[in-house]
């Protein structure tokens, strides 16, 4: 029996595809290896996001054919479509993105890629990504939009996986409620630009339309929403979460600049003031919504003032939390000729100012839930998950997938993280 391990690094798109993949192999009879068993082949799964994401991949290719030297490495994803060289340097076989969708095909045939160098991203079919529950996952993963058709200064995205593209809603329909069977409590709806899904169909369909068709599919799974574009998120989106409760009351919106002259130099189709509107809106309409944001500092020309606004803007909204990145040059964006970069110690004293808002804005909101109840879902690590993306520490051990409603009784802290106290 031949024996194969999948790595993924980078974004929840990536582990759905590697799902995929490793559950053709296994239903073709190869075997998912154990800690220290030898493999016949490695396929790895890389991120291009930022300079540091790069880095892990090409550190991990190579860390798998020390560890297997036996085996065939095979290499995918972002970093492998952007900078196939490096990987065939470290003696690693390729397999373009548009060959992913053939991976059955490859695999039967033993017709495993060679050195070439990968085709378009554009050039292949859409590749499945379904990653069902396991033994300490109860959330599972459902890829339904690849590409972007964005082109925002700092991103490189768009090169490496092509156009966006959508999965019809049948398909989805089925593979959620495929996922319900299985005994998925929550399934997470992923994409590279999520928001587009339905956009490349003819009559165009909206995202809204896919969320009541995945929601009617199967009665069990909770849905959650991956990042979303502000602007992408509807009058009809927020009505659907205030009147279906599978719905998660829970929006990751990137916000990346609160300087309207760096949106515009990023290409971001929308000013603060549109972002601010679109947050307000969803809070009024949600009482206690919970909202994340992506924010990029240092930025090439980004100045004090620019920062300022950025830091002035956050702290006026009900954001949750933030995820707070420094500006990582990348070959083959506009951003990258870009001149005026901020010095590495002044974007490192931003991120740790926003870092720091952030902190304290997660700490607020935990500490607002106290007296509410949350519908939470016990995760393999004993702890629950609300609906509102909160951590919950439960009075007694309960089996990982238990749903219930827990009363919150306090706000504690564990490893430096907000974690809510409840009882049920």
């Amino acid at each position: 029996m031949k024996r194969f391990v999948v790595a993924s690094l980078g974004c929840k798109v990536n582990q759905a595809e590697a799902a995929s993949l490793a559950g053709q192999m296994q239903a073709l009879g190869w075997q998912q290896a154990g800690e220290g068993e030898a493999v016949d082949l490695a396929l790895l799964f890389t991120c291009s996001v930022t300079g540091v994401a790069a880095r892990q991949s090409r550190q991990m290719a190579r860390r798998l054919r020390r560890n297997h030297p036996q085996a065939q490495v095979v290499v995918t994803g972002c970093d492998l479509q952007a900078e196939p060289q490096a990987y065939v340097e470290a003696g690693c076989r390729i397999l373009g993105r548009a060959a992913l969708s053939r991976w059955n095909e490859i695999i039967t045939s033993q017709d495993l890629p060679d050195k070439s160098l990968p085709a378009s991203p554009d050039a292949g079919d859409f590749c499945p990504g379904v990653q069902a529950p396991g033994l300490e996952r109860t959330r599972g993963l459902l890829k339904v939009q690849d590409g972007c058709n964005a082109h925002c200064a700092y991103c490189i995205v768009p090169s490496t996986r092509g156009r966006s593209r959508s999965l019809p809603l049948e398909q989805a329909a089925a593979a959620f409620a495929e996922l319900g069977e299985s005994g998925a409590a929550e399934v997470v709806l992923t994409g590279i630009h999520l928001g587009r899904w339905g956009w490349d169909f003819s009559p165009r369909q909206e995202l809204a339309e896919l969320l009541r068709a995945l929601l009617a599919a199967h009665p069990a799974p909770r849905l959650r929403l991956s990042s979303l574009e502000s602007e992408e998120l509807t009058q009809e989106i927020i009505n659907l979460a205030a009147t279906e409760p599978r719905l998660c009351p829970h929006f990751h919106l990137p916000l990346q600049s609160g300087s309207a002259r760096l949106l515009k130099k990023m290409g971001r189709p929308y000013g603060p003031e549109d972002y601010a509107r679109t947050v307000r809106a969803a809070v009024a309409a949600l009482p206690g919504l919970c909202l994340g944001a992506d924010v990029l500092v240092g930025l090439p020309g980004e100045t004090d003032q620019d920062f300022e606004d950025t830091r002035e803007l956050l702290e006026s909204l009900p954001i949750s939390y933030l995820h707070v990145f420094p500006y990582s040059p990348r070959p083959g964006t506009r951003a990258a000729g870009m001149p005026n970069h901020p010095s590495p110690e002044v974007s490192k004293q931003r991120a740790a100012a926003l870092r720091h808002l952030g902190q304290a804005k997660k700490l607020a909101y935990y500490q607002a839930q106290v007296g509410s109840t949350l519908e939470v879902i016990v995760e393999g690590s004993g702890l629950g998950r609300g609906a509102n993306y909160c951590l919950v520490r439960l009075e007694n051990a309960l089996p990982a997938g238990t749903s219930l409603r827990v009363e919150i009784t306090g706000c504690d802290k564990q490893e430096s993280q907000p974690v809510l106290v409840g009882s049920f």
